[in-house]
């Protein structure tokens, strides 16, 4: 599990919105690359963002929020490998529907659907990473 502490900023029925307390000495940081804080605080936005959790919790109480480790792999898999995927599929689509002399165009094909792959992954990221593949969770109160 990886752990990072937020704070309560909103209680609504069964949810509560937390915000990442991220550290100011992470960039600086020489471990960044292997610390699990630094790995979440990069995962978490920076805005708040709702969790179910069943605790009592007030506004203003710092939390512990934890992710699960394992889904990491998954979460790679969508944000580099399926724009990869999209892009060859769509190249092999258009090579086979495009004339010869408009084959030349391929390359800027390419260049473009990955970039619009990418672009749409970026925007969707919150809904993707934090409800299907993380899905964070409260653990305690600190």
């Amino acid at each position: 599990m990886i752990e990072q502490q937020a704070v309560v900023t909103q209680i609504s029925t069964g949810q509560v919105w937390i915000k990442s307390l991220q550290s100011g000495a992470c960039g600086g940081c020489m471990q960044q690359n292997t610390c699990s804080t630094a790995t979440l605080a990069k995962l978490l936005p920076k805005r708040e963002f709702a969790i179910d959790c069943d605790l009592g919790l007030q506004v203003g109480d710092e939390v512990m929020v934890a992710i699960d480790d394992t889904h990491l792999l998954a979460t790679s898999i969508i944000i580099y490998l399926l724009p990869v995927v999209i892009m060859l599929l769509s190249v092999g689509l258009a090579d086979a529907y495009l004339s010869d002399t408009a084959a030349a165009g391929l390359p800027v094909i390419a260049l473009i659907v990955l970039l619009l792959s990418f672009w749409l992954i970026n925007r969707c990221q919150s809904l993707v990473l934090l409800h299907v593949c993380f899905k964070p969770q409260i653990i305690r109160k600190c």
